[in-house]
């Protein structure tokens, strides 16, 4: 496979990958997207391996031998191909392989919960709000203070929702749930970290009553922006979900810096109706059970993943059977691997 000369950033690695793309058809790009990011975790492997304190050595260990496999099983009756195995540092703060994962498991729990909710609330609309906070140099204050403002948003809404005496009207009181991320950037003019939420509503917020309120909170602080997401919900979800990829947009020192100020914090909340849903630990893709598949296995190398053979061996469950029994190629079978597979294709044999 050619190697493709894309810049690593956020919008490259995510673009494709959030919305759980599993074709074969998009696999030599969806392998591409995980190139760029194991180059981009090695290029902070090298940082790490400067900073003289046990915190980067240890992270540094980990970044090492993360994705340098990666083993895929392919449903070629269903032109599916899922990632089935592989060894993940599970650092998504430095390392974009992980964070790709990551988002791309948060984003399809959230994304199979609005489809129930939207079943039985027709009437809820989802809508996109971003909440900024003034940009400033102490990262850890700016974050607090972020952070700060958000509870203090989330009071205002749960005090009037509960009749509290005296409880000011909010306008995320018309949410009736919400998922949102914090994210960070800094493009050279400071720190700037904002949160990006994911609205349901039977009404739009107002921006403008949003903002003023979110100025009182905040008090130096007005800059806010809500719209409806329209077409593919999954555009509107992405964006809050890519927030884990974009921390490969700082530079190595700031996103080093970035990585052990936040570790541990929680960056991802919910409330209302897309409370209790629940992230897979694993980073792996659930397999199709009972269709027959093919085992690919790519190792990086050369600064790309590259094939590295082709197990023959899948199997399919059969009701009348105690276990699962061989599947061998069909000349329908060889052709689709033929015309969708990477690599060379390896001589067929029969499961030993």
């Amino acid at each position: 496979m050619a190697k493709k000369e894309t810049p690593v950033n956020s919008s490259n690695l995510a673009d494709g990958e959030f919305t759980g793309v599993d074709e074969v058809s998009n696999f030599g790009d969806r392998l591409a997207r995980y190139g760029q990011a194991r180059s981009r975790g090695l290029v902070m492997y090298g940082h790490l391996r400067t900073e003289h304190s046990p915190d980067a050595h240890k992270a540094a260990v980990g970044l090492a031998g993360c994705g340098n496999y990666l083993h895929f099983r392919e449903y070629f009756t269903v032109g599916k191909v899922r990632l089935h195995n592989a060894q993940f540092c599970k650092q998504h703060l430095i390392c974009p392989l992980c964070a790709i994962r990551r988002g791309a498991k948060a984003l399809g729990a959230y994304l199979a919960r609005w489809e129930v909710i939207q079943s039985e609330r027709p009437d809820l609309q989802p809508y996109l709000v971003t909440l900024t906070v003034k940009n400033g140099d102490d990262l850890s204050e700016r974050q607090g203070h972020l952070t700060h403002a958000l509870k203090r948003l989330m009071h205002h809404r749960r005090d009037f929702n509960a009749g509290t005496r005296g409880a000011p009207w909010s306008e995320l009181c018309r949410a009736e749930g919400a998922v949102y991320t914090l994210e960070l950037t800094n493009k050279g003019n400071g720190w700037h970290p904002h949160c990006h939420m994911i609205v349901l509503a039977a009404s739009q917020p107002s921006q403008s009553a949003l903002s003023n309120e979110w100025l009182k909170i905040t008090g130096d602080s007005m800059v806010v922006d809500v719209r409806p997401i329209t077409g593919d919900p999954s555009e509107g979800f992405m964006e809050v979900f890519k927030y884990a990829v974009k921390f490969s947009d700082l530079s190595l020192q700031d996103n080093w810096q970035a990585a052990q100020l936040l570790k541990g914090k929680r960056l991802l909340g919910s409330f209302g109706l897309f409370r209790g849903v629940q992230v897979p630990e694993s980073f792996v893709d659930e397999p199709l059970d009972s269709l027959p598949f093919w085992d690919r296995f790519y190792r990086y190398m050369g600064g790309e993943y590259q094939f590295t053979g082709e197990g023959p061996k899948a199997h399919i469950h059969d009701a009348s059977a105690s276990g699962p029994r061989s599947f061998e190629r069909t000349p329908e079978a060889e052709r689709i691997v033929k015309s969708t597979h990477t690599g060379p294709v390896p001589t067929a044999r029969k499961p030993s």
